[in-house]
């Protein structure tokens, strides 16, 4: 089993006072980050769509923290409208937002299209969480201004994966492919993505990254830090399903289990990212085992494909804002 960095808050950092609002929290890693932020005093708010699950996590990390002020937020990511409700509905609650970190993704494939007309990884990992970031900006930066917009006083935490910079995976985004052709459109995934999904993941996983490079210059003196990140290969339940079915899928995630992570190792560089105060200036950079990573896809230094994806996303989501 890899060995990972020891990274240990506790009695260092602490987050009373603090708003923290994550999505999918309510299993694997983003469970475990629950917990780890309420430990720390934070309020946090959970974004998921399975109410009585994520809400009996709710339960479980009031219990085991002491900490009440742990909550559940509705929103299904693979639905603009539905995102936009969850920011809004946070919003009514809140006025300050001081660590957002955008955790959930998917991946599986169940359909083509999300019900907006995105390709539904591209969709739920990456795009849901630029409407979410869009409807939460101002607060974001309300917050960091109260705070004397001290560098990362105010995070943005990308979970995303070393599947965007794997050999072979895909270092030019296809725009086209990404979006719905109208209703008619009835194009089909080509026959290897049906059953592998790993390029359509990598993108998915790029553009968080390609995203955070271009936060990090956005933002600049606003003290708000942006971060992406590779939470390690995690042993999760979502493999039970691969292994139960057999066949070379099966052997291939067995071979590579020797190699995976335990929920709470896997927890460990997302909330390095979010409270760390090593980590605090390093806006933009991608980090793996809590420390600053080199991501080897060329498409991190491709400016006019970081400039396209920040504009692409914008028009995306613009008639949902």
């Amino acid at each position: 089993m890899p060995k990972v960095r020891e990274f240990n808050p506790h009695g260092t950092i602490d987050l009373s006072g603090k708003v923290v609002l994550i999505t999918g929290g309510s299993a694997g890693i983003g469970k475990v980050n629950v917990r780890q932020f309420a430990e720390l005093g934070a309020k946090v708010y959970v974004v998921a769509r399975n109410k009585e699950k994520t809400q009996a996590v709710v339960d479980e990390v009031r219990f085991k923290t002491g900490n009440k002020n742990v909550f559940f937020v509705y929103g299904e990511l693979d639905k603009l409208e539905s995102v936009k409700a969850a920011g809004k509905a946070f919003l009514e609650k809140e006025n300050r937002l001081h660590i957002l970190v955008c955790n959930a993704g998917t991946g599986s494939r169940t359909k083509v299209w999300t019900s907006d007309g995105f390709e539904v990884l591209f969709g739920q990992n990456y795009l849901a969480h630029v409407m979410l970031l869009r409807i939460l900006l101002d607060c974001l930066k309300e917050t960091a201004n109260s705070l004397n917009n001290v560098q990362g006083c105010v995070r943005i935490v990308n979970v995303s994966s070393r599947a965007s910079d794997f050999p072979g995976a895909p270092s030019k985004i296809d725009f086209d492919y990404l979006v719905k052709k109208g209703d008619s459109d009835s194009r089909q995934l080509p026959d290897d993505r049906k059953t592998i999904v790993i390029p359509d993941y990598s993108v998915s996983k790029l553009c968080q990254v390609l995203q955070t490079i271009k936060l990090s210059e956005v933002l600049k003196g606003t003290g708000i830090s942006a971060y992406s990140l590779h939470p390690g290969m995690v042993q999760t339940g979502g493999y039970d399903k691969i292994y139960s079915q057999g066949g070379i899928k099966a052997l291939i995630y067995r071979a590579l289990q020797f190699q995976m992570i335990n929920e709470e190792d896997g927890s460990l560089t997302t909330l390095y990212c979010a409270v760390s105060n090593e980590a605090a200036n390093d806006s933009g950079l991608f980090y793996e085992n809590c420390a600053a990573a080199v991501n080897n896809n060329k498409a991190v230094k491709d400016r006019a494909q970081i400039e396209k994806l920040w504009t692409k996303s914008f028009e995306w989501t613009e008639s949902f804002i």
